[in-house]
């Protein structure tokens, strides 16, 4: 596995994975280095999410919004829905094409499309990136909509922004990783990593957010929620 997340598709639970990429992560930098890594962007998002009223939870309507596409298109969430071509939607939230743990789950997704296909659910990706990198560039497999969320505006509307502690800023700005000058608003604001499953009528029916961005819910599961919503 390489230092931006490269793996094969395989049948290996992601939590797997992701543990890996994180003993690699901190063999790589030390432990020292990496627990400022880690805490720097799990402190202020636990923060984040514990002050939060507006956190979008299992059946709440989902909060429209429209987004430009990295084609330069616009992608509208009502639009979608009221097109009524499927039963449900993968709605991911996503860091960057920076972070290794992102990658590693864009990657597991794409090899559950044909198993969300047989669901009839779709999939698209969020991220504060200014021009996120296309999924062809994470994978092997079918492309799905990758949306520029800028200022993390969107995701506010689901109540996940929060921005990371100077030091763990500095230990990325340190590695060439100046998230600042990839954002579309030049800030260091980040999404906490959300997963969300809505139901062809607009509302919740799943949410997986967690403030430990090295955790992600398994594909299996979110597949299992859309197959539950087929009629």
């Amino acid at each position: 596995m390489s230092e931006d997340g490269t793996f094969r598709a395989s049948t290996t639970p992601i939590a797997a994975s992701l543990a890996d990429f994180t003993e690699k992560l901190i063999a790589r930098r030390g432990v020292e280095q990496a627990n400022v890594l880690f805490g720097g962007q799990i402190g202020p998002a636990t923060q984040a999410l514990s002050t939060r009223t507006n956190s979008i939870r299992v059946g709440d309507l989902a909060p429209d919004f429209s987004l430009p596409t990295a084609e330069a298109r616009t992608w509208n969430l009502a639009g979608y829905l009221g097109e009524g071509k499927f039963s449900s939607l993968v709605l991911v939230f996503y860091r960057g094409s920076w972070c290794g743990y992102c990658n590693i789950y864009l990657r597991a997704l794409v090899a559950i499309l044909p198993a969300l296909s047989d669901a009839n659910a779709a999939l698209i990706a969020v991220s504060p990136e200014a021009a996120p990198a296309s999924v062809e560039n994470v994978s092997a497999g079918p492309a799905f909509p990758v949306l520029t969320d800028h200022g993390g505006k969107v995701a506010e509307q689901f109540g996940l922004t929060f921005e990371m502690n100077d030091a763990a800023k500095q230990v990325l700005e340190s590695s060439g990783f100046e998230i600042n000058k990839r954002n579309a608003d030049g800030r260091w604001t980040l999404p906490v990593p959300g997963t969300f499953v809505i139901d062809r009528f607009g509302r919740i029916a799943y949410a997986h957010v967690d403030a430990d961005y090295r955790n992600r819910p398994e594909p299996q599961e979110i597949v299992a929620i859309c197959q539950s919503l087929r009629p």
